[in-house]
C-alpha cells in the first residue's frame, strides 16, 4: 500500500498537466493554490521577527502585540500590484482612525532582501505616508524574510521583470495571530477593499473570532472546495463559483483516486462477491 500513494500522485500530476481544460487554466489553478496556502495560515501566531525600518532602526513584531495591526509585502521596483496595496492603505489611514476610534499601526515590508534597503524604503514610503510614526517601511535579511513570508502565507517567485506574488494585505490581531487576509486584484474595487480592511480590523479590535473559528471540519473543507472551484473577479473583489472547475475536480478525483482503487482491488472485490453468492445459494438450498 505504501507504493500506491506515489502512483496516485503521479497520475494526478499527469492528469492535470495533460488535460486541455487544465492546461488553459494553469495560471488560475496556481493562483487558487496560493490563496488556499495563504488562508491556511489564519489563526497562526507570528514569531518575533526583527526588522529594520526606513530610518535604520531595528524593531520586533512583538512590539506591536496589544493592538491589531496590518502587514503588507512589496518590493520597490514593482510596477503595479505593490503600489496598489500601498495606495489602498494610504487611502484608509484617516478612515481607520475615525471609524475605529484608535490609531492603527501599519508595517510595509519589502520581500526583495537583495536590493531594497532602508533608504529605498524611505523614498518609497515617502510617496504614500505623511510620516512614519505609525506606518513603518521595513526590510529584513534573507532568513528573516523567507521565514516571515512563509509563516504569513505570502508567496512570491522571481520573474523576468521582477516578481510574481500574491496580492494580499494581512490583518494581525492584538495577540499577534494572523486574523485575516484581504486579497485584491489589478483592477480592484478600492472602496470595497477599504471597507473589508476596516471591518476586519474592527472585528479584530473587538475580539471577534475570525471567519473560520466557528466552522466545523466539514465547513472548512467546503470553503476550501469553493475557493478551488472559483475565479477571482478583480473588479468586484469577489470570488465567482465556476461549475466547470467543479466538474473537472470531480473527474480528476475519479480518474486519479477512485478508479485506480477500484482497479487495484477489483480481484478482491470480485472474490468477496463470489463468496457472498455461494453463501446466499447455500442458504437458499437449505430452506
Amino acid at each position: 500500500m505504501k507504493r500506491i500513494a506515489p502512483l496516485f500522485l503521479l497520475l494526478f500530476s499527469l492528469f492535470v498537466n495533460n488535460t486541455p481544460v487544465f492546461s488553459s487554466q494553469q495560471d488560475k489553478i496556481k493562483e487558487r493554490e496560493l490563496l488556499i496556502f495563504a488562508n491556511e495560515t489564519v489563526g497562526r501566531s507570528l514569531g518575533d521577527y526583527v526588522l529594520t525600518d526606513q530610518d535604520g532602526k531595528r524593531f520586533g513584531l512583538k512590539d506591536y502585540i496589544g493592538k491589531p495591526f496590518i502587514i503588507n509585502f512589496i518590493y520597490t521596483n514593482c510596477a503595479s500590484a505593490c503600489g496598489i496595496s500601498t495606495v489602498i492603505l494610504s487611502g484608509i489611514v484617516e478612515d481607520m482612525n475615525k471609524k475605529l476610534g484608535q490609531k492603527i499601526n501599519l508595517i510595509t515590508v519589502s520581500f526583495d532582501y537583495e536590493r531594497d534597503t532602508p533608504l529605498t524604503m524611505k523614498e518609497y514610503g515617502g510617496n504614500f505616508a505623511k510620516d512614519f510614526r505609525r506606518w513603518r517601511f521595513a526590510v529584513g535579511d534573507e532568513k528573516t524574510i523567507l521565514r516571515l513570508t512563509e509563516e504569513i502565507g505570502f508567496s512570491y517567485e522571481k520573474a523576468d521583470n521582477g516578481y510574481d506574488h500574491v496580492n494580499m494585505i494581512s490583518v494581525i490581531d492584538s495577540k499577534g495571530k494572523i486574523y485575516e487576509h484581504i486579497f485584491y486584484g489589478q483592477n480592484h474595487n478600492n472602496d470595497k477593499i477599504k471597507n473589508e480592511l476596516i471591518a476586519s480590523l474592527n472585528r479584530a479590535s473587538s475580539g471577534a473570532k475570525n471567519a473560520e473559528d466557528d466552522l466545523s471540519f466539514a465547513g472548512i473543507m467546503i470553503n476550501r472546495i469553493k475557493l478551488i472551484c472559483s475565479d477571482y473577479d478583480p473588479v468586484t473583489g469577489a470570488y465567482k463559483f465556476n461549475y466547470l472547475y467543479l466538474i473537472n475536480y470531480i473527474l480528476m478525483t475519479i480518474a486519479c483516486f477512485i478508479a485506480p482503487i477500484i482497479f487495484m482491488w477489483w480481484k478482491e472485490l470480485s472474490s468477496i462477491f463470489k463468496r457472498l453468492k455461494v453463501f446466499s445459494f447455500n442458504v437458499m438450498s437449505h430452506k
